[in-house]
């Protein structure tokens, strides 16, 4: 269903007096080479485009750093390492939770949108899903030893898209430390000016 090139063109993080001082990477993901860069500047107009409101609470949440016990929250180097090691290696996904109408405003390169109610207990296809992402079923019951590592986001902190499909998946079995969540989402990638992919792939 999604396939990566095990073929690692080049990841920099160069750290000098212990700040980073810049973070690119490059891969091949479904046969396409991906660059993402921090050349762009974010402007307000960017960040605006990825800012939503969740009706969970009418509109004015911020939603807590950790989605879920078990599962770990990363910052921009990790997400940038993962989409080199993980998702370059087709050991693992990233993931948009969100609506393709909310992705095609503008998507990190080198994810697959799986948008969170897909995976809600009362989709026919969940069971689909599930095996499409690495699962085994036998009579009901999951394995998920050769299931792909995950890391999920959405636009941002006031978005609860990501942890929506954080807890339909645990709640399917899916091993918390299988899980991974990009916190920042769309709203800090677009702030730090990293290569951002619009349309609906």
């Amino acid at each position: 269903m999604w396939a990566a090139t095990a073929l690692i063109l080049n990841a920099t993080f160069a750290i000098a007096q212990d700040r980073v001082m810049e973070a690119k990477a490059s891969f091949i993901f479904n046969g396409q080479k991906i660059e993402i860069t921090r050349e762009a500047t974010g402007t307000s107009g960017d960040v605006a485009r990825f800012v939503s409101e969740d009706a969970s609470c009418g509109g004015s949440c911020v939603f807590p750093m950790e989605v879920a016990p078990g599962v770990a929250t990363l910052g921009e180097l990790e997400v940038l390492d993962f989409l080199v090691g993980q998702v370059a290696a087709n050991q693992g996904l990233m993931i948009d939770a969100r609506s393709p109408a909310d992705r095609a405003a503008g998507f990190i390169p080198g994810t697959v949108n799986l948008p969170h109610h897909t995976l809600d207990a009362d989709n026919s296809f969940r069971a689909d899903i599930l095996t499409a992402l690495g699962a085994r079923a036998f009579e009901g019951v999951y394995n998920f030893a050769d299931a792909r590592q995950l890391l999920i986001y959405d636009n941002g902190p006031s978005n609860d898209d990501a942890g929506r499909l954080v807890r339909n998946l645990l709640e399917a079995g899916y091993p918390a430390e299988m899980i991974q969540y990009y916190r920042g989402g769309m709203q800090a990638w677009s702030v730090l000016g990293f290569s951002i992919q619009e349309g609906t792939s």
